[in-house]
């Protein structure tokens, strides 16, 4: 089958340390850029510390670093951003990793269903209502947690991970049937996934149309 265009970025399956990833967490929540000076002030503890676990975000791509424009006298401060993969692991349920290659094996025994598209969306509303009893009932949110890196955009919700892209591909109607289940289920609104939409990307989009149920 050949590989859509575009589309999200594989999920990453490692993780930052624990100390750097607290670091990263709080990097994330900022919103923009931060410096060590905010990440110290926010964190607590000792500067020394928390630039050594940034050398470590940055070492491993999960944070970026750069100069700020410099102001008066003195070199310019470096600041920091997270990388998509940074959001990913910031957001995601720390035990999603050992969920994955189960899905993966639903997704492949669900392509060879005589339904395979109602067979996905069954599974993944009931997914939907596992999490949604679970307390997770907030749709980016959610998404986030099960490693989509959403990020709000003009036309709904672009997803910058995908944890099954390489299912997706390969199985596009089941996997991506999966996740429209686990949307429809998680929100009473209306939306709908819209695989490999963007450059960089799948797209959750609000819609007027009927619901997936």
């Amino acid at each position: 089958m050949t590989t859509p265009s575009g589309g999200p970025q594989p999920a990453r399956t490692d993780r930052p340390r624990e100390a750097a990833l607290r670091v990263l967490r709080e990097l994330v929540a900022a919103d923009g850029p931060a410096t060590l000076a905010m990440l110290t002030q926010s964190l607590g503890g000792h500067p020394n510390t928390t630039r050594m676990q940034l050398e470590h975000l940055v070492a491993d791509g999960w944070a970026t670093q750069f100069s700020e424009q410099p102001v008066g006298r003195g070199r310019p401060a470096k600041a920091y951003l997270p990388t998509v993969v940074g959001r990913q692991a910031a957001l995601q349920d720390p035990d999603l990793s050992d969920q994955v290659a189960l899905l993966e094996a639903v997704a492949e025994h669900l392509s060879q269903s005589s339904d395979p598209r109602g067979a996905a969306l069954a599974v993944g509303r009931g997914w939907g209502r596992r999490l949604a009893a679970a307390g997770s009932d907030e749709l980016t949110q959610v998404l986030g947690a099960q490693g989509f890196t959403p990020e709000p955009v003009t036309d709904g919700i672009a997803l910058r991970t995908c944890p099954l892209l390489a299912s997706a591909q390969s199985w596009p109607t089941v996997v991506c049937g999966i996740h429209q289940g686990l949307v429809d289920e998680i929100t009473r609104d209306q939306w709908l996934v819209e695989p490999f939409a963007l450059p960089a990307g799948c797209l959750v989009r609000r819609t007027n149309g009927p619901a997936h149920r």
